[in-house]
């Protein structure tokens, strides 16, 4: 069978790769294919694989545009099931599903989920619990918006991911450093135009912690996990490691909420990724993502449930009934790691970190004499991770922690004189 697949990210090349041995046929769509080859060492073996054809578009981010390939393509080889791992294009792949008459995700439910003003506004009236917030349709309007909400408060653009131009505001100061920063930022780079909408929301404190969910064909919600999602200190929202795992004392509330947002959404198909803050009141809506979650937590479903969500991704969009990765009594877990500085990366060294109990995986993803940047505003800035098993997610958690001690970084810096 024929897939399509609207961009992709770089750890969904073992979905890509994994559909390609099974012997279908996959076409990718992308604005800069050499992204991929330059930081996915999968993403090379894909594309000389005689069943995956390469197109690239500088205009693909244009659904119109995007529906126009895909309907070319479809003209001259049918195409069975179109797909993405990428949050940015939830839409595109939505809108080419149902141009095509093929599996797929409302378009009003995938641009529910995509933009975050649509998620606080569609759920604005109902029973899922969200923090205060207020929308600004540009920037003239956000400091308006910071002035309704009130400081402390949280600043996002409404169409970002991976925590970048996320912030925790606390006075003026902040609120002006912000709006000179984001007036720079016109797209997200491989074609991504950002919208001018920008959320801005009351500061919930509490941990944050997500439910992987999926929606099969007839609207059934299944939800198969938790995934815990340590971060980085204020200002900023990294991400800093992730934990697959079930048993929270508030599971069963989270699930509830889960299915309650997706159905107030219109969230309709395939795997999704919801995040909550577990504020000392209960649990609030953080975001709703349409698409399986990032990272290495495909990963880490797999080796707790031996199913591997990156090929049911594919198999669902094909119109099948994915197997579905639910826990079997073991927990994985993963830390990333970043530098305290800028500089050149010279050296990423695990020493003897696989002798570890538990370990599964050590990755660097920086080449040496690479020039980096701090770990400071987003996921982006992270240089690797680790990644373990363990009965619980007490046990993980700790033996991630433990091992990011055997992690030896070196980074050249420049001493200003």
């Amino acid at each position: 069978m024929h897939v399509f697949m609207v961009e992709c990210n770089p750890n969904g090349f073992v979905g890509v790769n994994d559909a390609l041995e099974l012997g279908h046929e996959v076409t990718l769509v992308s604005a800069d294919p050499d992204f991929y080859l330059a930081v996915s060492p999968l993403a090379a073996g894909a594309f000389a694989h005689p069943r995956c054809e390469v197109i690239k578009s500088k205009v693909a981010f244009s659904i119109d545009a995007l529906i126009g390939i895909a309907r070319e393509v479809h003209a001259r080889n049918p195409v069975h099931g179109v797909t993405t791992y990428s949050e940015y294009h939830t839409v595109h792949t939505a809108a080419v599903a149902e141009a095509l008459g093929l599996p797929g995700m409302s378009v009003d439910g995938a641009r529910n989920a995509r933009h975050k003003h649509l998620t606080r506004l569609t759920l604005a009236n109902g029973d899922v619990p969200q923090p205060r917030f207020a929308h600004a349709t540009d920037p003239a309007g956000i400091a308006a918006a910071v002035a309704e909400v009130g400081f402390p408060c949280v600043v996002k653009p409404s169409d970002g991911t991976a925590s970048l131009h996320v912030l925790h505001l606390k006075d003026t100061a902040d609120l002006d450093a912000y709006l000179a920063e984001l007036a720079g930022v016109a797209d997200y780079g491989r074609g991504v135009v950002r919208v001018p909408e920008v959320v801005v929301e009351e500061f919930v404190p509490g941990e944050l912690i997500s439910v992987e969910s999926c929606v099969l064909a007839g609207g059934e919600i299944v939800n198969l996990g938790l995934t815990d999602r340590p971060l980085s200190g204020f200002p900023h929202f990294i991400e800093m490691g992730a934990t697959y795992f079930t048993g929270h004392p508030l599971q069963e509330e989270l699930f509830a909420l889960t299915k309650r947002a997706l159905k107030g959404l219109g969230i309709d198909f395939g795997f999704i990724h919801t995040e909550f803050l577990l504020s000392p009141s209960g649990p609030v809506l953080c975001e709703v993502n349409g698409r399986l979650v990032g990272g290495f937590v495909p990963s880490l479903m797999r080796l707790a449930s031996g199913v591997n969500a990156y090929l049911e991704v594919i198999r669902q969009a094909l119109g099948e009934r994915p197997n579905l990765p639910i826990l079997n009594g073991r927990t994985a877990g993963g830390h990333w790691f970043g530098s305290p500085v800028a500089g050149v990366l010279r050296a990423v060294d695990f020493g003897d970190i696989d002798k570890r109990a538990g370990f599964v995986e050590a990755l660097a993803y920086k080449k040496p004499d690479t020039a980096i940047g701090r770990l400071s505003k987003s996921n982006f800035d992270w240089l690797g991770h680790v990644i373990f098993t363990g009965e619980d997610r007490e046990e993980v958690n700790k033996r991630c922690a433990a091992a990011l001690d055997d992690v030896d970084l070196r980074v050249s810096v420049e001493v200003a004189r």
